[in-house]
């Protein structure tokens, strides 16, 4: 073994000792400063925010979210897209305040309430019946799992995401614009905003088409049993003045009969009462109480009285003879059954 070589390098490291110590200090002070830079840079970057939003959905921190969410921004933008759709949606001066102060309740309930899965119904009835609201109740998780950073610039990125609604049966793409502001990144505009509160205003009206054929199925159906169980035979209607020349009565005759194997406890008629040219001149809900069995027949008149010095009392005279329609709206049977055939309503409006 050299000895004297090792001697001679043991005295240089000496000599040097503070040389070295401060090379290994400016190597360390360098790495931490490069790695504190770069740490410095990634949390001005788009892709930091985006996780930062990723994660505060997940967990719904209220406070992040608001940070990195311009609400006032997304939900004033949202309101004059809605206005378009439906424009009789709080509709009045204030309108665009009133729809933009809804969509930040409903926001803020999402972010107050526990989320929960929401239910897949693949029975289109079941849907239909059930109340429709814009967001489903697990509108943050669904965001927070779909939510992607796609393209970014220098000052703007775009984010992506996919939301579920299992009561229209349909998915609604979101795509997001995050700009960079002196308080940092910040998610103000939904950028397909027209398009999709279109989609959601289609799917939305296809479904109230489906609620009312709902009805006009069911009021098929129920005809379909009346018939075969009570069906009307004939319906007359006569008019005309009592004695003292002013008072009008007009009867309506009813002859139906029990075809079927239970009987009917009370019934509600509606007749239409048409003069000789078949235009209507008077409708009317017709009640009545009294059993039939299986096998009989049913007779009933009813009497309406009315003025027949008014405008109509004076048609309906001018009218005769009069024609009768008829069609029984509601089958009281004695097993407690109801048969019922519902009004048929323009698709009713809803949205929550």
């Amino acid at each position: 073994m050299n000895f004297p070589a090792i001697s001679r390098l043991i005295s240089f490291v000496r000599q040097h000792i503070l040389v070295f110590a401060a090379g290994i200090l400016i190597v360390i002070v360098a790495v931490l400063f490069y790695s504190g830079w770069r740490d410095y840079q990634f949390r001005q970057s788009s892709l930091y925010a985006y996780e930062e939003l990723r994660d505060a959905l997940k967990n719904a921190q209220t406070n992040n979210i608001a940070e990195l969410v311009d609400f006032n921004a997304l939900s004033r933008q949202l309101a004059a897209n809605l206005m378009r759709s439906y424009p009789f949606l709080k509709a009045g001066p204030d309108q665009e305040r009133q729809i933009s102060d809804m969509i930040q309740t409903a926001l803020l309930r999402q972010l107050r309430s526990k989320q929960e899965a929401a239910k897949e119904e693949p029975d289109l009835k079941t849907r239909l019946k059930t109340p429709l609201y814009a967001l489903p109740s697990d509108f943050l998780e669904q965001l927070s799992k779909t939510i992607s950073l796609q393209t970014a610039s220098e000052g703007t990125a775009l984010l992506t995401a996919r939301i579920r609604h299992p009561l229209l049966d349909k998915n609604f793409p979101l795509i997001l614009r995050m700009d960079k502001t002196a308080e940092g990144w910040i998610v103000r505009s939904l950028v397909n905003g027209p398009e999709l509160t279109r989609q959601f205003r289609e799917a939305q009206v296809e479904r109230m088409r489906g609620q009312r054929q709902m009805i006009v199925d069911k009021n098929a159906q129920t005809e379909r049993r009346i018939r075969d169980l009570f069906p009307l035979q004939s319906c007359s209607a006569d008019a005309g003045l009592i004695s003292d020349g002013s008072t009008l009565l007009v009867v309506v005759r009813v002859l139906a009969r029990d075809i079927g194997t239970v009987g009917v406890n009370n019934m509600n008629l509606f007749a239409e009462i048409s003069d000789a040219s078949g235009s209507n001149l008077l409708s009317r809900n017709l009640n009545a109480v009294q059993p039939v069995r299986p096998g009989e027949d049913f007779k009933r008149s009813w009497t309406i009285e009315l003025d027949g010095r008014s405008e109509l009392g004076r048609r309906l005279l001018q009218g005769l003879p009069l024609k009768c329609t008829a069609a029984w709206k509601t089958l009281g049977l004695d097993n407690g059954e109801v048969l019922h055939i519902s009004d048929t309503p323009e698709p009713i409006e809803e949205f929550q």
